[in-house]
């Protein structure tokens, strides 16, 4: 591996291993509340489904927004919070047909039926490109880092502002 790679792969480790924890809560919110709804109130499957998915979704939004990339510049005004929102959610959703596809495609196109083949496309190739397609959305488009904004009085006197004086 060459140095710079190696650097980078530091660097980014701790944002991977923050993402890949707020993701596991996701997951876990989803799986729990899914079964609650299921056994304990009898909540049908496509609506248990439904709602379990939608707590993840805003449980994962919460999480990466204020701990995964809690140190980015982002604007909080509400329209800012919702477009975010709406960016999570679209994100999530191309990353869910990521895995829709590898299991349609393992089962219309290779006939793969079996419930170890569905696992295999769906829940192990498919969980894995759509966290990496995930991760690169809601990193580099959902809460991509804004510039700051320098203060008048944090900049130096005499700083290069693009013109050119006249001497």
């Amino acid at each position: 591996m060459f140095p710079a790679s190696r650097a980078r792969l530091r660097r980014s480790a701790p944002e991977v291993s923050r993402f890949a924890l707020v993701g596991g809560l996701g997951y876990t919110t989803d799986v729990v509340l899914f079964n609650i709804l299921r056994t304990l109130l009898d909540t049908p499957s496509l609506l248990a489904k439904l709602v379990s998915l939608g707590a993840a979704t805003v449980v994962a939004y919460l999480g990466n927004r204020r701990w995964t990339y809690g140190d980015r510049v982002m604007g909080d005004e509400v329209a800012d919070v919702r477009r975010r929102f709406l960016l999570f959610v679209a994100w999530s959703c191309g990353g869910l047909a990521i895995q829709l596809g590898c299991l349609a495609f393992s089962r219309d196109v290779l006939g793969f039926d079996g419930l170890l083949a569905d696992n295999i496309a769906g829940n192990l190739i498919g969980m894995a490109l759509a966290t990496a397609f995930r991760f690169w959305g809601y990193r580099t488009r959902v809460f991509r880092a804004e510039p700051a904004v320098p203060d008048a009085a944090s900049s130096p006197v005499g700083a290069h502002d693009g013109s050119r004086s006249a001497r």
